[in-house]
């Protein structure tokens, strides 16, 4: 493979690196800007369900489990409950009952808010957190080698 080819499939990795970490931002975005400002409080999971979903689809039917939890917190001095998805985390028991995490709410209103830790760690997220670690490792390092090199075309 010769310089330019490599360069060009190093441009290509950082670049869905870029696009990852881009995508990752915009899906937490709300939650983020939320914490920053200062609009999130402890809360306590005070109850942690598991329902058998049955999903049909072109196959046949399976079943899916499906983890929620009831996480309740307080703004100014009033209580309030959530419901969270909590995907495989809770599955896994990496969340059991009285488990503190930090709920970011709406400033308007308290009611409606979101855990910070389910929405930095939702499935796509993971995903794509994932796929930009891998991105940068990869490319990063080599960039850091390649950026003051002359391409010159060699052919193996």
């Amino acid at each position: 493979m010769s310089t330019t080819q490599k360069r060009k499939h190093l441009k290509y990795t950082l670049a869905t690196g870029w696009l990852c970490l881009f995508t990752m931002l915009l899906l937490s975005g709300s939650v983020l800007t939320g914490f920053i400002n200062g609009n999130f409080a402890s809360g306590t999971v005070v109850d942690k369900q598991v329902y058998i979903e049955q999903i049909r689809g072109t196959g046949s039917p399976r079943e899916s489990e499906l983890h929620e939890i009831t996480v309740r917190y307080q703004v100014a001095g009033e209580t309030y409950r959530i419901y969270v998805n909590a995907h495989i985390y809770a599955g896994m028991g990496l969340i059991e009952e009285g488990d503190n995490l930090t709920v970011v709410y709406s400033p308007g209103n308290p009611a409606q808010a979101q855990v910070l830790s389910y929405a930095l760690y939702s499935p796509m997220v993971s995903i794509l957190g994932y796929v930009t670690f891998v991105c940068f490792l990869v490319g990063f390092p080599r960039w850091l080698l390649w950026r003051n090199k002359t391409v010159t075309d060699e052919a193996l």
